[in-house]
């Protein structure tokens, strides 16, 4: 009877294997043509490139507000690592992406290896590692692009696959220097370094002093470092700034009921009954079912701690779900725990799985750039190649650069960087626009944009709008805020 009804089980396995190769072959048919693509496809990923080009010419990042470059909120490790990159493959893009496209992959065989060695079912490791390639759509198309994100996650796997089993010195050690590394991508790995400590105190007593002195040591000793080099300009950036952006309840609520109990719902599915299944009394520290796995429940709060945060601040994007949605991934080796699954728990877990591909169902050929993309890119640089004098492209410095002009600030960094536009325009920016520095500049006519009064009075005292950019010169950054180049100003005469 036990093997006839392992055997009426099968077509479920089967069909998540199914699903699974379905996903990953999306992912890589999809991303692969975006990071060779040679303009941004999200505004953000035009500033970080600039940011990483500066690192490579040996040119300071955490500075002052001004004309040429205003850094974003994120830590440096990203820029830095995309800077030698860039020294080695030339300024563009692609190394970018590729660091990006690798921590992805690298994040997803993280993911098989861990779901595979706990439950010993080869399946689950794959669907796992499958259901993060698949949350692409999910978490807004964002895995390969010249972002922190990609290896921000990776990071954070690393730091907690080492850290929650930890129990020698050196093994503490080494999750104390990958968890200062996920710091030094984006601030909210403190978020599971806290977690992490208290789940080995709980462990492991005050032998979890050999995790957090060092980690503690090694942030706060980079930080005081790199404050003093740039005269207290990086925690503006990092902290001030960054930490500046308010938290909306409404904001909160959708990302628990929309984001993660309906986007996610099938993994949400998959960790809430196995929850269900521990005593309030006796959590799963304590539980032998579920003590060999209880530490990655503590991974998977903190995840959806961390991505709260970022979601629910104002104007927090789904990028911000990459953390909860790659532990969540592993929902289903939680709920499996160190024993074979018995035949009825396999169906469910299948069936939650292929459930979960489908809320998070795309059509590649919709997010691959067209040519016709491309070739609205090539004619945007041409036209501002040949424009006599230096053209500010305010959401688009790097198009500016290509066509051999000086680049100048983003504006939406900029905006971002003077406190969401409430502080004064640096004075060499106001300078420029006033003694008609730019003999052309181009605007997206974004938020950052319009929504900034005194950006407004500046360029309508002193530029005119001369003409609507045509669709066949105006590439657009879909990911994200769509954005794309829209009007042209010149100056007055």
């Amino acid at each position: 009877m036990r093997r006839l009804s392992l055997i009426s089980f099968v077509p479920f396995i089967s069909l998540a294997r199914l699903t699974s190769s379905l996903f990953i072959a999306f992912y890589l048919i999809t991303s692969l043509p975006r990071v060779f693509y040679p303009y941004d496809l999200d505004f953000i990923e035009d500033s970080m490139l600039m940011q990483s080009i500066r690192i490579a010419d040996g040119q300071p990042v955490f500075v002052a507000p001004n004309a040429e470059f205003m850094p974003h909120v994120y830590m440096p490790l990203y820029s830095f690592i995309g800077g030698m990159l860039i020294k080695v493959m030339g300024a563009s893009f692609v190394p970018m992406r590729l660091l990006s496209f690798g921590a992805t992959l690298i994040t997803a065989i993280l993911i098989f290896v861990i779901a595979q060695r706990e439950t010993q079912e080869k399946w689950i490791g794959f669907a796992c590692a499958a259901l993060f390639l698949g949350g692409y759509r999910i978490t807004g198309f964002w895995y390969e692009l010249a972002r922190v994100d990609s290896l921000f996650v990776m990071l954070l796997m690393i730091g907690m696959m080492i850290g929650l089993r930890a129990q020698s010195a050196p093994r503490l050690l080494a999750a104390a220097a990958v968890m200062t590394l996920a710091f030094f991508t984006k601030q909210t790995a403190v978020v599971f370094a806290g977690a992490l400590a208290l789940y080995l105190f709980f462990n492991i007593r005050w032998r979890v002093c050999w995790f957090v002195i060092p980690f503690g040591a090694l942030v706060g000793i980079t930080i005081l470092i790199l404050n003093a080099m740039t005269d207290g300009w990086f925690w503006y950036h990092t902290f001030t700034i960054a930490g500046g952006d308010p938290i909306e309840l409404g904001r909160v609520i959708n990302y628990v009921f929309v984001d993660v109990l309906w986007s996610m719902g099938g993994l949400s599915a998959i960790l809430i009954v196995a929850l269900s299944r521990v005593h309030a009394g006796g959590l799963c520290f304590v539980l032998p079912r579920f003590q060999s796995l209880a530490h990655w429940l503590v991974a998977i709060f903190a995840a959806f701690i961390v991505s709260g945060v970022g979601r629910s601040s104002v104007g927090g994007n789904v990028n911000n779900l990459m953390p909860v949605y790659a532990f969540l991934c592993l929902s289903p080796m939680v709920f499996v725990g160190a024993k074979h699954a018995s035949p009825l728990r396999t169906a469910f877990i299948a069936s939650a799985v292929i459930l979960q591909f489908i809320l998070g169902a795309y059509n590649p050929l919709r997010y691959i750039p067209t040519p016709t993309m491309r070739e609205s890119g090539d004619r945007l640089v041409k036209r501002i190649a040949a424009t006599n004098g230096e053209v500010l492209v305010m959401m688009h410095p790097y198009y500016a650069m290509l066509a051999g002009k000086q680049p100048s600030a983003q504006i939406a960094a900029l905006w971002y960087g003077r406190a969401r536009g409430t502080t004064s325009l640096p004075d060499d920016f106001v300078k420029r626009i006033q003694n008609h520095y730019y003999s052309m500049i181009i605007s997206d006519e974004s938020l950052f944009e319009i929504e900034d009064t005194e950006l407004q009075s500046l360029l309508s005292a002193n530029y005119v709008k001369t003409m609507i950019i045509d669709e066949s010169e105006s590439p657009p950054a879909p990911v994200g805020m769509l954005v794309q180049p829209k009007v042209i100003y010149v100056p007055k005469k």
